[in-house]
């Protein structure tokens, strides 16, 4: 009995510190914009890189990568000349979206994977590479 309440009480922990990191991302880190090519979104390079990666476009217009739930997913938007690339992460309460790149441990390791997988794409367009949060970054997460 002991044991079971051990692991419910751990697992608990490890929930709340992932909803308690990602909620302060959500205030500190809301998105990563990206300043892409005219017409990135109907480029040959953006149809590819979205294919090979798995992202699909929804019906809200936001290309989506994963459910999100009890995991993370990634959606990414389009506004004029700007890319905005957020992560997702589902608590069943709602869905708290920060900046990719946010520097926090929640989902590091995977986000890193994503953000190598789109400096393949910010390659294709002569963009600089997307890094986590870093005083020389060049690509800014908007605060």
């Amino acid at each position: 009995m002991v044991f079971v309440f051990s692991v419910l009480f751990g697992a608990f922990i490890g929930i709340f510190f992932l909803w308690f990191s990602s909620k302060n991302a959500v205030k500190d880190y809301p998105e990563l914009r990206i300043h892409v090519p005219e017409g990135a979104e109907n480029s040959p390079e953006w149809q590819a890189w979205a294919q090979e990666n798995g992202y699909k476009l929804n019906d809200k217009g936001v290309w989506a990568k994963g459910t999100g739930m009890l995991t993370s997913a990634t959606e990414i938007r389009f506004e004029g000349n700007d890319m905005l690339v957020q992560e997702c992460i589902n608590f069943l309460l709602g869905i708290n979206r920060f900046a990719i790149n946010a520097p926090i441990l929640a989902g590091k390791p995977v986000r890193m994977m994503k953000i190598k997988a789109l400096n393949k794409l910010m390659a294709q367009w002569h963009l600089p590479e997307i890094v986590f949060d870093s005083p020389k970054s060049k690509i800014r997460i908007k605060k």
